[in-house]
């Protein structure tokens, strides 16, 4: 798909952090992205004079909640800018939001998250939730102005439940991610990215077995055998090395502009279906 940006002295672009939930699996969380105004709102190729200059990026994992809180840094090299930010809300396959049926509108309308804030320079502001012609997408917008040559932070907090896959050797594990991808939707490189996954003490009563999926000698989850799995192991793919502190998994990188090869993919909870409760 070809994503495009408006080219006025009211240039668009928006906060995007993905949650996407794929066949029953845990959101996928992403970096904020520019939309466009009007109609289906759809990616900006990049912003003018918006960059990112920092995200922290806090998702904690617990048994039948994860709870993420993202904060973005920016800064407008440029004149003042009115940014129209969406933070998407994405379910696929089994999660897809009123899967079958037609979507409805108003105030009812709800997709994945069961819980969703966004904050603009510590402030609260309302949002709203916006679907698209591509009905397993949502966005939950605000309308954002950047004063010219000056930092804005953006802070979304959310939650939504985790979620399992099934595999070809009787066994399950549960997912999750964090897009880092439609941070390339802003001018530049992003300065500094710091994603930290916390795992639930009782998710990890051993400690974290960390394996990257490159490593593996058959790196197909789907015919891994679960009862070979050390209790706690989690497997990961994405940006860079992952670092391994207690009952924490982190990435860091910095000045990059991210492509689809640098998003993050987490699996643990590695269990027979026999064990499962």
């Amino acid at each position: 798909m070809r994503l495009s940006i408006f080219d006025s002295p009211r240039q668009l672009a928006r906060l995007l952090a993905v949650a996407s939930i794929i066949c029953g699996a845990p959101g996928a969380n992403a970096d904020d992205g520019g939309i466009s105004f009007g109609g289906s709102p759809h990616l900006l190729d990049a912003h003018s004079s918006v960059s990112m200059q920092s995200e922290v990026v806090q998702v904690n994992i617990q048994k039948d909640l994860i709870k993420v809180d993202c904060k973005f840094v920016f800064h407008n090299g440029g004149p003042k800018s009115t940014v129209r930010m969406g933070f998407p809300d994405q379910g696929l396959g089994a999660a897809e939001p009123y899967q079958g049926d037609p979507v409805p509108t108003g105030p009812n309308l709800k997709a994945t998250f069961d819980s969703y804030e966004s904050y603009v320079n510590g402030k609260k502001v309302p949002t709203k939730l916006v679907p698209t012609n591509k009905r397993s997408l949502y966005w939950h917008t605000k309308t954002v102005t950047f004063k010219a040559n000056s930092d804005c932070i953006i802070r979304d907090v959310y939650t939504l439940p985790p979620g399992r896959q099934l595999t070809n050797e009787n066994g399950a594990y549960q997912q999750t991610s964090y897009t880092l991808q439609t941070g390339a939707s802003w001018h530049g490189p992003i300065g500094k990215a710091d994603i930290v996954f916390h795992f639930a003490p009782e998710l990890v009563p051993k400690g974290i077995h960390l394996k990257a999926l490159k490593s593996l000698p058959e790196p197909d989850l789907q015919h891994l055998k679960w009862s070979q799995m050390p209790e706690g192991t989690v497997i990961y793919d994405g940006v860079s090395e992952a670092r391994l502190a207690a009952d924490t998994v982190s990435f860091a990188k910095s000045n990059f502009r991210p492509t689809t090869k640098d998003d993050i993919h987490l699996y643990y909870g590695f269990k027979l279906l026999t064990n499962m409760k």
